[in-house]
């Protein structure tokens, strides 16, 4: 311990005595060269006066100091160095030399940081806890934090909630062992049952959703990630980097990885303890059950919203479950027990059992006011309420099902209300509340099913070299932006079809050069200081002969000549119209936390205001490509909406692998637009490309 102090309230006391309060067996050294004795104990100056070797070092001192500590600990065969100090790399250059100093040190064995500027770390298997939170108990969850102060809160609520930890990391400024690298271990850690991170930040975050798309196939992963807010929106030159805000990036990139996201600190526990305490369902078929019809109905909006589906049972489960009800009352879904279950809440078992037999439903959702009935009926009923809880969590465990109760009496300390607890079952104050639970774990079921696909892979090995030739052509040039023509050479090359086109210099020898291709035709301007061609008068559409086509060219090449100069204008480019179709937009954008990320969306109005576009970290697979698509709001309309013709969504699947291996191979693309792209009954015409040098 680094800079020990018995100060009562500094950094390194509370955390040496959370170290010493845990049950810490191990040996425990305490460096402090103004002290002899610390906590009873003999301190020593430095760790080089350490005898023998240490296996950690927890580091708590001003940061001039740490590099030289760290060449101690690596000296003494640590293998690992926690850093609580903060004011480094986050404070500016001279905080970031001392950052790179300390690695250097570290670096010569090896030697992991975690760290600085954190809290500092929790391990329940060793009793090692450096957080300096007294009373922290072993359990199943596992955080992974970039504030102390969440940790802190975390901590508390599994004080009052009777839950322990396997893992609590503080990342800090994860200068050392980064954030994807932390998951990767809680992955594999078999005491760790879920994964509950928070974020404020994401570094490597391609990283990030490949070690997730690993992990949440064993276990959950739940994560906070703050800052939704669109002010960081950044300017962009193409359509893709516009609608590329980072916090939509964030949410497609999380369902990408199978991350569970939630807003509070609230919801995170409460789906933490639903995945401890449930088992993972078949799917996400819910049946609901209530003493009122009022509730019912709230309880069938909420799992409606959340995604789950109430079916209407099958008729041998409502025969089961008719005889406890009364006269007259459905049984179809949800099932209304009132006026028999409040004296005899046996009932509530009784149609519990009956749906859990159902294979047709995968999960229960009692909802009212279980466990007041003896506060609402009379004092008697208690007892049978607590008999028909502990039969409910039988039920749950033998049929392997989730069960999940909302009750307005959910904080009240009722013996019945302290059996589901015990026997297993959920208890919720919320009834939305209750639906999230329910349906996250049916989404779990969904994520652990997933098959483990390799990203889509297409060799083009040959296409590369080409495109490193055009990238250094267009750098020569002074320019980032590709011309149009080149934009086509470059996606050609990775097998994307594009329209056949000719460029032309001047009007005659557009008319000439239009009789090669089939009419109407469109004409636009080629030319590196014209990025939106349409702004600048740059495009005619629908030019039925080579006359029009002739006059089209010499409009556009006038209009050409009021924003740039003659020898800054290549000439026109005359494709054919594309046939009609349903308009999309598909595009990348290399962003400054997930690296590569690919869009896709339906073009105009869906794109322009209702920003109904899906994002996907690249490298993506065939079914994260089907995904991705399958996400937006518009999908309908791709599949054949009001009478219309399906469209190609293979061929948007191919074009999305296709742009993903592209990305991913050239990390000197900053940007690429499509748009539009119009998708045909068979297959898409690529009408417009823009590609952006980073």
């Amino acid at each position: 311990m680094v800079g020990a102090s018995e100060v009562p309230g500094k950094a390194a006391e509370r955390r040496t005595r959370s170290l010493f309060e845990g049950g810490f067996e191990g040996e425990v050294y305490l460096i402090n060269p103004k002290r002899d004795t610390l906590f009873g104990r003999k301190a020593y100056p430095s760790l080089a006066d350490v005898p023998g070797n240490i296996d950690l070092a927890m580091i708590v001192i001003p940061g001039r100091f740490i590099p030289d500590s760290v060449a101690q600990a690596a000296a003494k065969g640590a293998g690992g160095v926690v850093i609580i100090t903060a004011g480094l790399g986050e404070t500016g250059p001279e905080g970031k030399a001392i950052e790179a100093q300390i690695l250097a040190e570290a670096a010569k064995t090896n030697l992991r940081v975690i760290g600085p500027n954190c809290s500092g770390m929790f391990s329940s298997g060793p009793k090692v806890n450096l957080l300096g939170i007294p009373g922290i108990q072993p359990g199943r969850l596992s955080v992974l934090a970039q504030s102390g102060n969440i940790i802190d809160s975390l901590s508390h609520y599994a004080r009052m909630r009777g839950r322990g930890f396997s893992r609590i990391i503080s990342s800090g400024n994860a200068i050392g062992v980064h954030f994807h690298e932390y998951i990767e271990f809680l992955a594999e850690d078999d005491q760790t049952g879920v994964i509950m991170l928070y974020l404020e930040s994401i570094k490597q975050g391609d990283e990030i959703v490949r070690v997730c798309k690993k992990a949440t196939r064993k276990k959950p992963v739940i994560a906070l990630k703050v800052g939704r807010s669109t002010a960081g929106q950044r300017a962009s030159a193409s359509h893709t980097g516009a609608l590329a805000v980072s916090d939509a990036i964030v949410e497609d990139a999380f369902k990408q990885a199978g991350i569970h996201r939630v807003n509070n600190v609230d919801e995170m526990f409460d789906l933490a303890e639903a995945f401890l305490d449930h088992p993972v369902p078949k799917g996400n078929r819910v049946a609901i059950l209530s003493e009122g019809g009022g509730d019912n109905s709230v309880a069938a909006d909420n799992a409606e919203r959340w995604g789950l589906t109430v079916p209407v049972l099958s008729s041998e489960t409502q025969e089961r479950i008719r005889p406890h009800l009364l006269a007259g009352m459905p049984a179809h879904n949800p099932i209304d027990y009132g006026g028999t279950a409040e004296e005899n809440p046996d009932v509530i078992v009784q149609c519990v059992d009956g749906v859990m037999s159902d294979p047709e439903v995968d999960m229960v959702f009692i909802t009212g006011f279980f466990g007041g009935f003896k506060e609402i009926i009379a004092p008697h009923v208690g007892e049978l309420e607590t008999a028909a809880a502990k039969r409910l969590g039988e039920l749950a465990k033998e049929h392997g099902k989730p069960l999940i109760v909302h009750t307005s009496f959910a904080h009240e300390p009722f013996d019945s209300l302290r059996a589901l607890k015990e026997g297993g079952v959920g208890l919720l104050d919320s009834s939305e509340r209750t639906a999230q639970c329910l349906a996250a774990l049916g989404t779990q079921a969904r994520i652990a099913s997933r098959a483990l696909d390799g990203a889509g892979s297409i060799p083009e090995t040959e296409a590369r070299k080409q495109a490193l030739k055009l990238f250094e052509k267009v750098r020569a040039s002074g320019r980032s932006n590709l011309l149009e023509t080149e934009a086509r050479d470059l996606l050609a090359a990775y097998g994307l079809s594009l329209p056949e086109a000719r460029l032309a210099k001047d009007p005659a020898e557009a008319a000439r050069l239009s009789e090669e291709l089939a009419y109407p035709q469109v004409c636009k301007i080629v030319s590196p200081d014209i990025i939106h061609k349409s702004d600048a008068g740059g495009v005619k559409l629908n030019l039925a002969d080579a006359a029009e086509v002739s006059r089209g060219a010499e409009l556009v090449l006038a209009n050409a000549g009021t924003v740039t100069t003659p020898e800054r204008i290549n000439g026109v480019l005359l494709c054919s119209m594309a046939p009609p179709g349903r308009e999309c937009i598909i595009g990348a954008v290399r962003d400054p936390s997930f690296g590569p990320v690919l869009m896709f969306g339906l073009g105009g109005v869906f794109v322009e205001v209702l920003k109904d576009v899906a994002f996907g970290v690249a490298p993506i697979s065939d079914p994260e490509a089907d995904r991705m698509i399958h996400r937006i709001k518009g999908l309908a309309l791709l599949q054949g909406a009001r009478g219309d013709s399906p469209k190609d969504i293979t061929a948007i699947r191919d074009l999305l692998l296709r742009l993903s291996q592209l990305m991913t191979q050239n990390p000197e693309i900053g940007e690429i637009d499509l748009n539009p792209v119009i998708v045909h009954e068979k297959g898409l015409s690529i009408v417009d490309c823009r590609v952006i040098l980073g």
